[in-house]
């Protein structure tokens, strides 16, 4: 009895040394997301996901089994050493299996961030897949209304949102003295014609056109693009994740550029 109790004890001591293991490669704490941090930091394998989480499970089960059949001399000793090892062979492959959706999730969001246009992954590995939708961009600091000059007759506004430099008209649209369609009209635009784009009003619906320098009037935003390529210096996206057997999950995040040029990212 003493002996058998004794095989018992090192049994226990094997399972929860492995599940010690397993704890502590798996468990780590969650990105503090509420904090800005770079793309590598947002998508590193860091949180305790249920991936990772079953593959040291399972990776112990599995260790413990092959463990205790080669051990020669102490069986209980091979399931524990035995264990242990499985659990961190089985949190690695799971966490490599989670940082592959990772590398997509941030190669997708990195390009949505660059070029503003929606990005989508897919990996046929986990099943899962993601797409990164762009809610706004602005490409710098507030305007201040005084900083500008505008033509006799044209209304000037407190502040207006960076516009991120030309736009070209798409059809031909009235230029008005106020940032309203009840607004005089003040001058035309011809259709592809292309102009400078002061600022964006900020309720974003539109444009004050500015030629030499001087704001001569509003034009509606949807009668407009930008011209060329627009470099933003902040966006707000929004990530969303599907599969692994649950419906799909979504998370909106603030990203600007640092003094670096790298997109730092703040969860919202």
């Amino acid at each position: 009895m003493t002996l058998r109790k004794s095989a018992m004890h090192k049994l226990s001591l094997a399972l929860a040394l492995a599940a010690m293991t397993s704890a502590s490669l798996v468990a780590a704490p969650a990105p503090a997301v509420a904090q800005s941090r770079g793309l590598g930091g947002l998508f590193s394998c860091e949180g305790s996901g249920k991936k990772q989480e079953g593959g040291a499970l399972l990776g112990a089960a599995a260790g413990a089994l092959l463990g205790r059949t080669i051990a020669k001399n102490d069986k209980t000793l091979g399931t524990l050493v035995g264990a242990a090892a499985g659990a961190a062979a089985g949190a690695y492959i799971g966490c490599r299996m989670q940082s592959t959706d990772a590398a997509m999730a941030e190669q997708a969001t990195k390009k949505a961030l660059e070029t503003g246009v929606a990005q989508t992954w897919s990996n046929s590995r986990t099943g899962n897949s993601g797409r990164v939708a762009v809610i706004s961009s602005s490409y710098g600091p507030p305007i201040d209304g005084r900083s500008l000059r505008f033509a006799q007759g044209v209304e000037s506004l407190p502040t207006y949102e960076a516009a991120g430099g030309a736009y070209v008209a798409n059809a031909a649209a009235n230029l008005r003295a106020g940032p309203s369609a009840k607004a005089p009209v003040v001058g035309k635009l011809a259709a592809g014609e292309s102009f400078d784009a002061l600022g964006v009003t900020s309720t974003g619906g539109w444009i004050l056109v500015g030629r030499g320098g001087l704001g001569v009037g509003y034009a509606a935003a949807s009668l407009a693009r930008p011209y060329g390529q627009q470099v933003a210096s902040c966006r707000v996206i929004d990530a969303t994740v599907s599969g692994g057997g649950q419906g799909a999950s979504s998370q909106r995040y603030s990203a600007c550029k640092d003094g670096r040029g790298e997109w730092q990212l703040t969860q919202v």
